[in-house]
Order: C-alpha cells, then sequence, then structure tokens
C-alpha cells in the first residue's frame, strides 16, 4: 500500500482517533473505579468503628475495655493487615491506649503500619462518661492502601486487554468501512481504464452522491473532448471544400494571367479568407475562456470593420445594447461571432441592421428578405448558402454555430420585426 494513499490515510485517521477515544475512556473508568473501591473501603472502616465504638465499656476506675471483638478476623491476628486503637484524649487519669492484637506490640506511625506498609484510616471522636466525669476517646481503624491499590491494579490490567480487544475491532470496522467507502472510486478507476483502452466513450453507473458530481464534469469534458475531435474533422473537410474551387479556378485561368490578374488576386484572397476561418476553428478546439466581455464597446467596433466592407458604408448600423452590460464570452470569440452575423446581415440588408441584448440573449436582426422556415435548416448546413450569387463560402453561420456549441450558447433563426433574418443567442447563466 502506497503511504501517499488515501486508503493508508484514512486507516491511520481512524487508528489514531480510535486510539485516543479508548485511552481517554480508560482513563475515566480507572477513575470511577478508583472512588467506587476507596469509597467501599472507607464504608467499611466506618462500620467497623461503629462495632468499636458500641464495644467500649469504661469502670468505675475509668478503665476502658473493649466487650467484644469485631467480625473480621485480621484484627485478631498479629500484622493481619487491619488495626484498631482507642486513644484517651486529655484524660484525668493517664492511661495506655487500647489496641488491636493485629498491632500486637507495634505503632502506627501516621498513615503507615507495623511493618511500614501504607495505610489509608478512618477515625472518630467520642465522649463517654462515667462517675469520675466526662472522657474524650479518639477511635481509629486502619486498612493496607492495597485495598484499594490491588483491585485497581486487576481492573487495570483487564481494562487495558479488553479495550485493545477493542480497539482492534474498532480497527477493522474502521477498514471495512473505508474499504466499503472507496469502492465507488474503484468503480470510477476501472471506468476511467476503459476508457484509456478506448472500449467506452463515456462514465457509466450509478455514483454516490458525493463522486455524481466528479463523474458529470468528467463526462462534460469528454463530450467537450468528443466535439473538439468533430470539429477537427468537419475544418478538415470545409478546407478541402473551401480551396477546391479556388484551386480550380486558379487553374483555368493561369492560362489567361495578363487579361486575368485581377481574378487571380480575387480567387487569392479568397483562399486566405478561408484560412484564417480554419485556424480559427483550431483554436476554439482547444477549449474557452471564462472572462467577461463588454459588449457594446465590441459590437461598436465590429461595426467600425464592417463598414469598411462592401456595401457596409450604406447600411445604418443600430446599436441598442446598454453600455453595462457584459457577456460570459473571451473577446476575441464575441469579435469573430458578430463579425459573421454581421458580415451575414451586411450581404442581405437593404438599410439597416439592428444588434440588442434582452433576457440573456444577443440578437441581430436585419431588414433584409428574410428566410422562410423551410430555408432555415438550408442554411444552416456547412458550406451551404441560401443565395449562391452572393459572394461568400457559406461557412460564417457554420463558425457562429461552432462558437455557439463551444459557449453552450442557444442559436435560433426566425424572422425579425423588421423584415429579414432574427439571430438570437441565448447565454446560459
Amino acid at each position: 500500500m502506497k503511504t501517499g494513499s488515501l486508503r493508508l490515510r484514512l486507516l491511520v485517521a481512524a487508528a489514531i482517533s480510535i486510539a485516543a477515544a479508548l485511552f481517554i475512556a480508560g482513563l475515566a473508568l480507572t477513575s470511577l473505579f478508583e472512588q467506587q473501591v476507596r469509597t467501599r473501603v472507607m464504608q467499611e472502616l466506618d462500620n467497623d468503628l461503629l462495632q468499636l465504638a458500641g464495644s467500649i465499656e469504661i469502670n468505675e476506675a475509668g478503665d476502658i475495655n473493649v466487650l467484644q471483638t469485631l467480625a473480621d478476623p485480621r484484627f485478631q491476628t498479629p500484622y493481619g493487615g487491619k488495626y484498631w486503637y482507642i486513644d484517651q484524649l486529655a484524660p484525668s487519669i493517664k492511661k495506655q491506649a487500647l489496641r488491636s492484637r493485629s498491632l500486637w506490640d507495634a505503632d502506627i506511625t501516621g498513615n503507615l503500619g507495623p511493618e511500614g506498609e501504607p495505610l489509608v484510616a478512618a477515625e472518630r471522636t467520642i465522649m463517654v462518661k462515667n462517675a469520675a466525669g466526662d472522657i474524650s476517646l479518639r477511635l481509629v481503624v486502619s486498612t493496607h492502601v492495597t485495598e484499594i491499590t490491588a483491585p485497581l491494579s486487576r481492573f487495570r490490567n483487564q481494562l487495558t486487554l479488553y479495550l485493545s480487544l477493542i480497539g482492534l475491532a474498532l480497527t477493522a470496522a474502521a477498514w471495512l468501512q473505508v474499504s466499503i467507502g472507496l469502492k465507488p472510486l474503484q468503480a470510477l478507476h476501472e471506468q476511467l481504464s476503459l476508457l484509456d483502452t478506448h472500449k467506452s466513450r463515456r462514465l457509466t453507473g450509478e455514483f454516490p452522491t458525493e463522486v455524481e458530481p466528479l463523474v458529470s464534469e468528467l463526462n462534460n469534458v469528454l463530450d467537450l473532448r468528443d466535439k473538439s475531435l468533430a470539429r477537427a474533422r468537419h475544418r478538415a473537410g470545409d478546407l478541402a471544400h473551401g480551396l477546391m474551387t479556388p484551386l480550380t479556378i486558379l487553374s483555368a485561368i493561369a492560362r489567361k494571367v495578363p487579361q486575368r490578374g485581377a481574378e487571380i488576386d480575387e480567387q487569392i484572397e479568397n483562399m486566405r479568407a478561408h484560412v484564417e476561418r480554419s485556424l480559427m476553428r483550431a483554436r476554439l478546439s482547444s477549449g474557452r475562456g471564462d472572462e467577461l466581455t463588454v459588449l457594446a464597446e465590441t459590437v461598436e467596433a465590429v461595426f467600425a470593420t464592417v463598414q469598411k466592407l462592401p456595401r457596409g458604408s450604406k447600411i445604418q448600423w443600430l446599436n441598442s445594447v446598454a453600455k453595462d452590460v457584459v457577456v460570459p464570452l473571451e473577446r476575441r470569440d464575441l469579435v469573430e461571432l458578430l463579425g459573421n452575423l454581421l458580415d451575414n446581415a451586411r450581404k442581405f440588408a437593404k438599410s439597416q441592421v439592428l444588434v440588442s441584448y434582452s433576457n440573456e440573449s444577443i440578437v441581430v436582426e436585419d431588414d433584409g428578405p428574410g428566410v422562410a422556415e423551410a430555408e432555415i435548416a438550408h442554411i444552416r448546413q456547412r458550406g451551404r448558402r441560401l443565395d449562391e450569387s452572393r459572394q461568400g463560402f457559406g461557412l460564417g453561420l457554420a463558425i457562429v454555430e461552432d462558437i455557439a456549441d463551444l459557449y453552450q450558447l442557444e442559436l435560433s433563426l426566425t424572422r425579425s420585426d423588421l423584415g429579414g433574418l432574427r439571430v438570437k443567442l441565448g447565454i446560459k447563466p
């Protein structure tokens, strides 16, 4: 497994999270158990104190006696682990402290037992009345601290074992979860392998919601690739078709160069324009940009160009686009698109061409003869012209469709209110 793999990263993150959670849980459980054990031990010592206090008797001479032995046999076993002693506080007559048999002849110093072992103790002070007056007694009962530490140690060892087993089980579950979670990516990898071997053209199948946007974007890229390849094939055909006629004409008139030089120049110019358009299509195949372009300013720039063409200065060019309108097209693509539309309008308009923008759409209209519904499909065919008598290659609208397809514009041809053709390019947000 590669160190940079997503599977390993997820597994390492899961293992660290599980270990941290179990460690904190172990600390919490150990603390709770220790509190419970300590509480139980102290309760036992308090019960022993109550038994000891109930067994005390003081005679007329002021002697202190313990009438009953405590129930726990360890109080009777030398160094048995549980001890008691009774000390007289401010006695009227100094008496020796009473102690359990388990202490034998040793003393308790601080919290240390007769053998120097640490103890945990409970004590109580009581007042006893007799003929000689009130006597204040301090009762102390203690036991080894192992009463707390021993069960705690056993609990900690068992807890470590079981938490380790739980950690292994959770890590295995995390591995299974990661494997199931990454399975769609494996399916995506297999689909991409099919694309690489040309066994498929698109990503197919059902994918989780989180992966579906990625699949959709990849399919869009694949569609764009297919369209680019299709445009490249069309460009090759257009180039061959566009150059064939001028070359044929040049071949026919080459013998009469002195008399037909102007015609040769015209055909050469036609060939040059056709090659330039083919090169433009090649640029489109590399993809689209995402810049914004001011529409009104670009329209005016294209107007200035088409006015220099034949009949251009005789036509009234109207721009009703607001100054602040921007469109999501690269400027050179927008210039190419408008240039072809306005050039076609120049050829057919009588006296007026109008460019407007409304409802997210660029509209170009002219007052020419217009196009019948039956002829619209005809003029949208590559290399076809509605009026074969007019100069041109019939590729202008095809170039417009290429740009519209690249930017996902909706192209529609209808009759204009001015009487001629109305070309509408709907811009998708």
